[in-house]
C-alpha cells in the first residue's frame, strides 16, 4: 500500500503498537540469549570451559536447566510495554516527519534519503521515551535467580532511588548513536527492497505486497542495518549494568566502564576486536525475524484499517444519500 497517501499518524501508531506487541512475544527468547552473550566478559567458545555461555545450543539448554522455560521470557513485561510504546511512538512520528519533509524540495525528490532521515528521527524519539524500560529489562534478564528486582516496577523505583534519573538513562549515548542509523536504515532498506519486489513482480505502488514479500523485505532490512551498528548495541548493554554487579555474581567477571568510548575501548582491549561482536548470531536472528514480523504485521494491519475505513465511509455516504432522498420524497 502507498503509505504516504493513505496513512494517518494515528493509524500508523495503532498498527505500530500492535506489530511491536506480537513481534516482541515471538522474539523475546532470542533477546534473552543475545543479552546474556553481550554481558559475558569470558569468550563465547566451546574451547573455553570456564565460560558460562559458549554456544546458542549449549546456552539454551543451560538457561532451561537452571531457570526453566519462563527464563526465556525474563524481562518480558517491561519489554512488552517498551515495544508497544516504542511502536506507537516510532510509526506515528515517522508519518509526521515524512509529511513535513515532503514539503522540502530535496527530500521530495530523494525518497530513500527521506525514508532514512524520518526513520532516524522517529527511532531517536521513541528511544528517548522508552529507554528506562530498556534499562530495567536488561537488568531483569541479567540478574541472578533470587537476587535483584522482583518486578519491573520495583526495578524502576530502585534504580531511581539509588542512581537517580541518570541511572534510568544509562546507555543513552550509544542508544541514540545506534538507533538513529539502525531505524533510518531499516525504513530505507525496507522501502528499497519493496520497490525492487514491485518492479520484479510488476506490482503497482497502490497495491500492497503479498505478506511473504513484506516479511522478506523486513528481514533483509533488519539484517543489513544490525550488522552496521552492532558494537554500539553491545556498549549500551554493558553500560546499563554498571552498578548492578551484586545482583549478577554467577555470570562470571563483571565488566566495568565509565562511558561509551571507554566501554568500546575496554571491550577491544580485554576481549579483542571480536569481543565487539559478542552475541552477534542471536542478535542477527532476532533482528532479522523482528524486523520481518514488525514490518509485515504493520503493513498488513494498516491495509486492513484502510480497507475498513474505506467501507465505513462508503456506508456513511450511502446513509446520507438515503436520508436526502427520503426528505426529498416527503
Amino acid at each position: 500500500m502507498d503509505r504516504e497517501k493513505n496513512d494517518t499518524s494515528s493509524n500508523s501508531g495503532i498498527a505500530g503498537g500492535f506489530a511491536g506487541c506480537i513481534t516482541r512475544f515471538i522474539c523475546q527468547p532470542l533477546d534473552v540469549l543475545k543479552i546474556r552473550f553481550q554481558l559475558q566478559v569470558e569468550p563465547l567458545s566451546e574451547q573455553h570451559v570456564t565460560s558460562k555461555y559458549r554456544t546458542i545450543v549449549q546456552s539454551t539448554r543451560l538457561v532451561y536447566r537452571e531457570e526453566g522455560l519462563r527464563a526465556f521470557w525474563k524481562g518480558h513485561n517491561p519489554a512488552q510495554v517498551l515495544s508497544i510504546i516504542y511502536g506507537v511512538a516510532q510509526f506515528s512520528s515517522y508519518e509526521r516527519f515524512n509529511h513535513l519533509l515532503r514539503t522540502v524540495d530535496t527530500f521530495e525528490r530523494h525518497q530513500s534519503g527521506r525514508n532514512f532521515v524520518c526513520g532516524a528521527l522517529s527511532g531517536t524519539f521513541a528511544t528517548v521515551i522508552t529507554l528506562p524500560l530498556d534499562v530495567v529489562r536488561t537488568r531483569l534478564i541479567s540478574q541472578d535467580p533470587g537476587r535483584g528486582y522482583r518486578s519491573s516496577v520495583q526495578g524502576l523505583k530502585l534504580i531511581y532511588r539509588h542512581e537517580g534519573v541518570r541511572g534510568l538513562y544509562r546507555g543513552l549515548g550509544p542508544s541514540v548513536l545506534q538507533i538513529a542509523p539502525l531505524t533510518g536504515g531499516q525504513f530505507m532498506f525496507y522501502n528499497i527492497f519493496g520497490s525492487m519486489f514491485r518492479q520484479y513482480f510488476n506490482i503497482s505502488a497502490s497495491e500492497t505486497l503479498p505478506a511473504i514479500e513484506l516479511f522478506i523485505c523486513g528481514g533483509m532490512a533488519g539484517l543489513c542495518t544490525k550488522l552496521l551498528v552492532y558494537p554500539l548495541d553491545l556498549a549500551k548493554k554493558r553500560l546499563q549494568i554498571q552498578g548492578f554487579a551484586k545482583s549478577r555474581q554467577t555470570y562470571g567477571r563483571h565488566f566495568v566502564c565509565d562511558n561509551m568510548f571507554n566501554c568500546l575501548y575496554n571491550i577491544a582491549k580485554q576481549e579483542g576486536p571480536i569481543g565487539l561482536y559478542k552475541g552477534l548470531y542471536p542478535a542477527l536472528l532476532k533482528a532479522c525475524f523482528m524486523s520481518a514480523f514488525y514490518f509485515a504485521i504493520y503493513d498488513e494491519m494498516l491495509q486492513n484499517v484502510y480497507i475498513y475505513e474505506k467501507k465505513e465511509k462508503k456506508k456513511n455516504r450511502q446513509k446520507i444519500v438515503e436520508i436526502i432522498v427520503a426528505k426529498a420524497e416527503t
